[in-house]
């Protein structure tokens, strides 16, 4: 399933299907989240957002840094930043912010 979602998302942001993979299940592990809403939030970032590959490299490594981090609450961001690449990447620590100690 995540293999033709790679297939098909590529074609439409231009990234290597591979990446869009290891985007996936590194975003599922550090967010713990489900699937879709990891797929959703890496549609957002690359098809709104605009993410090149190496801005979505960058992403996935700055969340995987600031673990735990809500899924949910990334996905909410994410939208909020409308398309804005700036805001997508602070949409990373708002998500975090409830979910580290003090």
């Amino acid at each position: 399933m995540s293999s033709k979602w790679a297939n098909t998302l590529s074609t439409k942001c231009k990234i290597d299907p591979y990446v869009l993979k290891v985007a996936l299940e590194e975003l599922t592990e550090s967010c713990y989240a489900d699937a879709p809403t990891a797929k959703r939030i890496i549609e957002e970032l690359t098809l709104r957002c605009f993410l090149n590959e190496q801005e979505l490299r960058k992403f996935i490594r700055d969340v995987s840094k600031n673990c735990p981090t809500d899924a949910k609450k990334l996905e909410e961001e994410v939208i909020n930043a409308e398309g804005k690449k700036e805001e997508a990447f602070k949409a990373i620590d708002r998500a975090g912010k409830d979910q580290r100690p003090a």
